[in-house]
């Protein structure tokens, strides 16, 4: 009787534990749902061991709309050389078709240990990383501000079995799901651009983003020695673009001459100098039969280009002309 008493109370608790825990764990559940968090922000420092620009940030602003996600990313890019590469920042949005929930794989940021994290970023001690990419999740969890760091090594974005822990390898999977849906960025974009520098006019800026921006409210996202503040203001300062002159034009000057572009790859490759150029004008003023006498081939298309829109005055003869057009950086040198 007492055995069977014994064996009866035992099954009564088991079943009550058992209870007790699954609507602790469907509270825990139904917690965690109502915890999930509406919006947060991932800021991104992807650095390079080749440069400059060594380093980029990023900024990308999730916040959860139902079924859709609304994304906003700004990349804010340092001056890499002035001649090709002034400072630039750039925005853009898009809307992904998920929810917060899903976008993050179904894992609460705000349920991540301390612990884990830390662990995870001393993982490699000790090794040599040359490029990577530093994350800070800015999240709020029950009212609180917390800020998640990770740290994905060159070895998690290139080596075939790296090993990458749980934590970073779940902030990898959510960027890549971002980038998927994002213009080309950093990893994607070329290491250096030989267009003309972009005018402010020219890039559309997300106008809450930039605010936060110039008051510094990314500023502490970043482990950097310069603030993204500072950043933006050097991106508004007017780029030194290399100006080209119509030093000389003989017999007859023009009635118009728009002076040529100069070549991107001029630029890059640190080239300057004056092209002495001739050619025969019609009689209406238009130029014909173009010749070079002197200065370095790269510049030669760009004056062909110009100069055949030249107008000189109309005459009876056909006359020779003669112009000198001179090229110059006006920036640093590339070796001090």
């Amino acid at each position: 009787m007492f055995l069977a008493y014994t064996s009866t109370m035992m099954q009564k608790v088991v079943a009550f534990v058992f209870i007790v825990f699954l609507t602790s764990g469907l509270g825990m559940a139904q917690g965690n749902q109502a915890d999930f968090p509406k919006q947060l922000l991932f800021a991104r420092l992807t650095f390079f061991d080749f440069g400059p620009p060594f380093d980029f940030y990023e900024v990308l602003s999730l916040e959860d709309q139902g079924a859709d996600t609304e994304v906003k990313r700004m990349i804010v890019t340092p001056a890499g050389n002035a001649c090709v590469q002034p400072p630039s920042v750039e925005t853009e949005a898009t809307t992904i078709h998920k929810s917060l929930k899903e976008l993050l794989l179904g894992k609460n940021p705000c349920g991540i240990p301390e612990k884990a994290l830390r662990q995870e970023r001393k993982r490699c001690k000790h090794c040599l990383v040359f490029s990577g990419v530093n994350v800070t999740l800015n999240v709020s969890c029950k009212g609180a501000e917390r800020r998640i760091r990770m740290a994905i090594l060159d070895k998690d974005l290139f080596d075939r079995s790296p090993n990458t822990p749980p934590n970073t390898s779940w902030t990898m999977a959510v960027l890549s799901q971002l980038d998927d849906k994002l213009s080309p960025g950093v990893m994607d974009k070329p290491a250096f651009s030989l267009g003309a520098p972009k005018p402010e006019s020219s890039i559309a800026l997300d106008a809450a983003m930039l605010t936060a921006l110039k008051n510094g409210e990314y500023d502490g996202l970043f482990d950097s020695n310069k603030k993204l503040s500072e950043l933006y203001r050097e991106s508004q300062e007017a780029s030194r673009l290399p100006p080209v002159h119509l030093l000389s034009a003989t017999p007859v000057p023009p009635v118009s001459a728009e002076v040529p572009q100069y070549p991107p790859i001029a630029r890059a490759a640190h080239v300057e100098g004056e092209v002495n150029v001739s050619f025969d004008l019609s009689p209406t003023g238009k130029v014909e039969k173009v010749s070079y006498n002197s200065g370095p081939e790269m510049f030669r298309n760009s004056v062909t280009e110009a100069i055949s829109k030249w107008q000189f005055p109309p005459s009876s003869d056909v006359r020779h002309e003669q112009a000198k057009i001179g090229f110059m950086l006006n920036c640093p040198s590339p070796h001090p």
